[in-house]
C-alpha cells in the first residue's frame, strides 16, 4: 500500500492499528505518523514493543503498543495478550475489546515486555531452530526417528514443523528486531556447553537438575502434558 492509499485509510480513522512484518513496522509508523488525525489511537501488534512504541510517540499523544501472543488461526478466547500504553487513555477501547472477547490480558512497558518476549517467542523459536539443524544435520533422518518416536520426540517435532511451516522473514526477523534476543541466545549457546560438561559428573548433574526443577511448577506441567500425551494418542 502507498502513501496515498495509506493517507486514505488514517485520515478519518478512530484507530489506526499498524500490521506489517515487523521487519518493516517502524517505517510504516514514520510513513503513516504524521497522517494520523490528532485524537486517533495510534497502535500495532507486532512482536517486539520498544521501537514501534518509540516511534509511535513521535506523531501522538494517543499511544498503545499491542502483542496478541498467538496465531491468527486460533480463536482469542483464553490467549493471553500484551498491552503497552504508553500516552493517553483511549487505549482502554483496546483493552476492553480483548476482555469482551475472552483474551487474558496483561498490561506493561514495552522494556519488560521484550524481556518477556525474549523468552517466550527468542528463546522457544531459537531452541527449535536448533533442534531442526541437529535433525538435519544426524545421519538418522526425522521419518526413521519417527519409527522410533516417544510422546514427547512428536510433540516437540510438530511445534517445530509448524513454525517451519511459516514464513522464514517472520522468525528472522523476530529474532533480529528484539534487542534482548541475542543475549538469550547467548545464554542458550552456554547452557548447552555447561550441561554438556555436567553429563559426566552425576552429582553436579543432579545439583542442577534440582536447581532448574525449582523454576517450574512441576506438578502441574506434568498434569497437563499427560493430558496432550494422552490427547495427542487418541487421534
Amino acid at each position: 500500500m502507498g502513501l496515498r492509499e495509506n493517507k486514505e485509510v488514517v485520515k478519518d480513522a478512530d484507530v489506526v492499528i499498524v500490521a506489517v512484518p515487523v521487519s518493516v513496522t517502524e517505517d510504516v509508523i514514520h510513513e503513516i505518523g504524521p497522517l494520523v488525525p490528532d485524537d486517533a489511537l495510534f497502535t500495532d501488534i507486532t512482536s517486539v514493543k520498544q521501537g514501534p512504541v518509540e516511534a509511535m510517540s513521535e506523531y501522538s499523544d494517543q499511544v498503545l503498543g499491542m502483542h496478541p501472543m498467538y496465531a491468527p488461526s486460533n480463536s482469542i478466547k483464553g490467549q493471553n495478550v500484551a498491552l503497552c500504553p504508553e500516552s493517553g487513555k483511549k487505549w482502554t477501547v483496546m483493552e476492553e475489546f480483548w476482555k469482551d472477547h475472552g483474551a487474558h490480558v496483561t498490561v506493561t512497558d514495552p522494556e519488560e515486555h521484550d524481556r518477556a518476549v525474549s523468552l517466550v517467542q527468542g528463546l522457544m523459536h531459537f531452541s527449535e531452530l536448533v533442534l531442526a539443524n541437529v535433525i538435519r544435520k544426524s545421519e538418522l533422518g526425522h521419518d526413521e526417528a519417527e519409527e522410533y518416536s516417544t510422546p514427547i520426540y512428536s510433540i516437540l517435532t510438530d511445534l517445530t514443523a509448524r513454525m517451519l511451516n511459516q514464513s522464514p522473514g517472520l522468525y528472522r526477523s523476530i529474532q533480529a528486531q528484539n534487542p534482548e534476543n541475542e543475549g538469550v541466545r547467548q545464554k542458550f549457546i552456554e547452557s548447552a556447553e555447561e550441561i554438556s560438561e555436567l553429563v559426566d559428573n552425576p552429582e553436579e548433574f543432579s545439583e542442577r537438575f534440582e536447581e532448574m526443577g525449582e523454576e517450574f511448577k512441576l506438578g502441574e506441567s506434568q498434569k497437563r502434558s499427560d493430558k496432550l500425551i494422552e490427547h495427542l494418542s487418541s487421534l
